[in-house]
């Protein structure tokens, strides 16, 4: 409901003061609507990837995929939204392929560098990293931000903590999506965890196996 008040909300004073309005704050109100859209439509696009996979509707499309071409896609992506921050990014120089839904997963690294940028202050720069292991590829997504609650920590990709908690406080981002992309990894015989950084901000990271896993 966040992003719909919101769209209502400017589209309606858009209507009935067209005539007194000007130009930067009829700007700032139609770029309010179309940052509210498109953060709806990617929650509702996370909701159908997850229940989907959830309810066993879909199976995952496993493909070998680029590494370096899913985190430039995703990157490429969230910089149209967020072109004024800074956004570092190192993957591994050899040719890494590994076995995914790569539209999932460059999903999981939207949300995640969204998080990061939305929650970690208006300077705080993210650091996008990809290693191999000899089992797993590893991504991973850092920030030098305000760090997550201590008390949010335990529960923090739990669906129904984050809805109780949704309900109670109305913030955005750093909840459902999270969710959704613990059911998109765990789908992918993945982990995913997270942490605060000894010197502020958090960084959460990924596994998924080099093998494709029980699905391959």
């Amino acid at each position: 409901r966040t992003p719909l008040t919101g769209i209502v909300g400017a589209s309606s004073a858009l209507l009935e003061k067209e005539t007194e309005l000007d130009k930067e704050t009829e700007h700032n109100l139609i770029k309010g609507i179309k940052d509210d859209s498109g953060w709806l439509i990617r929650m509702v696009e996370n909701l159908l990837s997850v229940t989907r996979i959830s309810e066993g509707l879909v199976s995952l499309e496993r493909a070998p995929e680029a590494v370096e071409e899913i985190v430039g896609e995703a990157v490429g992506r969230i910089k149209k939204r967020f072109a004024d921050r800074t956004i570092h990014v190192k993957v591994p120089r050899d040719l890494l392929m590994v076995p995914m839904d790569g539209t999932l997963i460059e999903q999981v690294l939207i949300n995640l560098m969204e998080n990061a940028l939305r929650h970690g202050g208006s300077d705080a720069e993210v650091w996008v990293n990809v290693t191999k292991t000899k089992e797993s590829a590893i991504f991973s997504v850092r920030d030098n931000g305000k760090g997550i609650p201590e008390k949010r920590l335990p529960d923090l990709f739990d669906t129904f903590a984050v809805e109780a908690r949704e309900r109670s406080d109305m913030s955005r981002g750093l909840g459902l999506g999270l969710s959704i992309c613990m059911s998109i990894i765990r789908a992918h015989d993945g982990t995913l965890e997270a942490k605060n950084n000894e010197h502020g901000g958090a960084t959460f990271w990924f596994t998924l196996p080099l093998d494709g896993g029980d699905g391959k």
